[in-house]
């Protein structure tokens, strides 16, 4: 794999884990089943970054 794109995965899984702990303080005491299951539900609900269709060129 090259730099950037090991970077770039880095990143990605960086930004899992600070959204991953939001998710557990916001939500004391649930169990790590349920904090995937959330983390799931936002990477695949959340907006993206402009609007209209996504366009693959």
């Amino acid at each position: 794999m090259s730099d950037k794109f090991a970077l770039i995965d880095e990143m990605y899984l960086e930004g899992l884990a600070l959204k991953r702990e939001q998710l557990r303080r916001q939500n004391p005491g649930s169990e790590d089943l349920v904090i995937e299951e959330m983390l799931c539900n936002w990477i695949n609900d959340r907006p993206l970054d402009s609007p209209g269709q996504v366009r693959i060129q």
